[in-house]
């Protein structure tokens, strides 16, 4: 293990608390250990690390280093979704739309679809710019998910009432300008 990184975990910086999870999570030059990771996940999450937060929700979900608690996974994608990370409200949507961890609420599910299908247009456009084999399949794949995402969020809104669309669509404008604008 890198002594700087453990070093640095230990001291408070987020970003290397997420880098040592990862390489407990992978066992990465270590044994891997599910507990630790999850643990180093938990320190970088509370410091509002969105990718800790919802690699932490993905961890609770799976029930790995610790027992599965899908109230748990829904707080901490929600938590991720908030900072703006594109899988954790789309897996949040998920979670909406299936009542798994939070109420049903097909409304709540139709905005955070809508959300991280948001930035399709922008990473499209990046897509086309990338140089490099591994970057372009990394931009391409995101692009799939925003698709999926606007494909879901349509879905719902054929399930829902011309008002439940209309309220929908005015949450979602006022959630873009607080979990997607800020980071992009």
């Amino acid at each position: 293990m890198n002594a700087v990184t453990e070093s640095h975990a230990k001291q408070g910086d987020a970003d290397a608390q997420f880098n040592l999870a990862l390489r407990y999570q992978d066992g990465d030059g270590m044994t891997r250990d599910f507990a630790k990771a999850a643990h180093w996940f938990g320190k970088a999450a509370g410091q509002g690390h969105a990718a800790a937060q919802y690699s932490l929700a993905l961890m609770y979900g799976k029930g790995q280093g610790m027992q599965p608690d899908e109230t748990k996974s829904a707080y901490w994608n929600r938590k991720a979704a908030e900072r703006g990370h594109q899988a954790a409200q789309f897996s949040l949507a998920g979670s909406y739309e299936k009542g798994v961890g939070v109420p049903h609420d097909r409304k709540l599910a139709y905005v955070w679809f809508a959300l991280a299908g948001a930035k399709g247009t922008k990473q499209t456009n990046a897509a086309r710019d990338v140089t490099g084999a591994v970057s372009f399949r990394i931009a391409l794949s995101a692009q799939k998910g925003y698709t999926v995402a606007d494909s879901n969020r349509n879905r719902l809104a054929s399930k829902m009432t011309q008002p439940e669309r209309e309220a929908a669509e005015k949450l979602a404008q006022e959630y873009f300008a607080k979990y997607v604008l800020p980071f992009r």
